[in-house]
């Protein structure tokens, strides 16, 4: 990444924002495969390579919360680990059900290990190979037996298939998205520094005791046109509707409450149809001209 935001145009109409997504994530597309962002760039030029990702990412966020209430039910996370024990393989489960393999495997890990593991086996998917300890002999306890058709180092195996395979929902996605949203706020660190703009970051103030806390609290506040801050977010994402409703209002209203007006502002892109609040000042850059 160069400088301090996309070089390319973030922000656009809800119309742009639609069709973008009908080319990412349209009709047909599955959620465990990842769309050609390079031929979608090529159609959108004018439209940033991470904002392609942070909606795409969005969009498979949503779509996964409303498929995972079915795969978790009983019935199906039996079926789920008795063609597991036939042969086939989480990954070419996961491809079968249109479901990210590692969402997969912290479903159907609990249910195929059954009872004396099954609170620990989840955490398994970041670490396959932690797998064998479950069962090891410490000494100090009976070790637990595996259950019967369950062969561990085809299990161990599986998993680490699925962290290669998930472009959702791995450890590493998490990892990544929050390196990203760490970098950014070191962009909003050094922006607010270089324009001598005094702040507490979020870190100043949680050892204050404080809590629900915005990434920087401007000691003195500016104006942007006729507009205060008082305190500014990074975020290192893209703003849709969903988003902006779901997870930004209400975070943005407790800072409205404590601190006064703000900004938030989304690196990768908002859609500027959205009716924001007045308190809260939405852009994808930091301004270069406040007083």
């Amino acid at each position: 990444r160069e400088g301090v935001r996309p070089s390319l145009r973030a922000a656009m109409k809800a119309s742009e924002y639609r069709e973008v997504c009908a080319r990412l994530c349209g009709e047909g597309s599955r959620l465990v495969d990842r769309p050609d962002f390079e031929s979608v760039l090529a159609e959108v030029p004018s439209v940033s390579y991470d904002t392609l990702v942070s909606i795409h990412s969005q969009d498979c966020v949503s779509r996964l919360r409303q498929a995972h209430g079915v795969h978790r039910r009983p019935g199906r996370l039996e079926a789920y680990c008795e063609r597991w024990r036939r042969g086939e393989s989480l990954v070419d489960l996961s491809e079968a059900l249109d479901f990210p393999p590692c969402s997969l495997a912290r479903l159907v890990l609990p249910a195929l290990l059954g009872p004396g593991v099954q609170s620990r086996a989840a955490k398994c998917v970041s670490d396959p190979a932690s797998l064998l300890s479950l069962f090891a002999d410490d000494g100090a306890r009976e070790p637990p037996v595996p259950p019967a058709g369950v062969d561990l180092a085809r299990l161990v195996s599986d998993l680490q298939g699925c962290l290669v395979r998930d472009h959702i929902a791995s450890p590493l996605v998490a990892s990544v998205k929050r390196a990203i949203g760490l970098e950014y706020e070191l962009v909003l660190y050094k922006v607010l520094s270089a324009a001598g703009v005094a702040f507490e970051t979020e870190s100043d103030l949680r050892k204050k005791g404080a809590t629900k806390t915005p990434d920087a609290l401007l000691k003195i506040p500016f104006m942007f046109g006729n507009r205060v801050v008082h305190w500014i977010d990074s975020k290192a994402c893209f703003c849709s509707e969903d988003l902006y409703y779901n997870d930004g209002i209400k975070q943005f209203r407790q800072y409205v409450n404590r601190f006064g007006p703000g900004m938030a502002i989304y690196w990768f892109g908002y859609v500027e149809d959205i009716p924001f609040e007045e308190s809260v000042l939405i852009t994808d850059s930091f301004p270069k001209h406040i007083t």
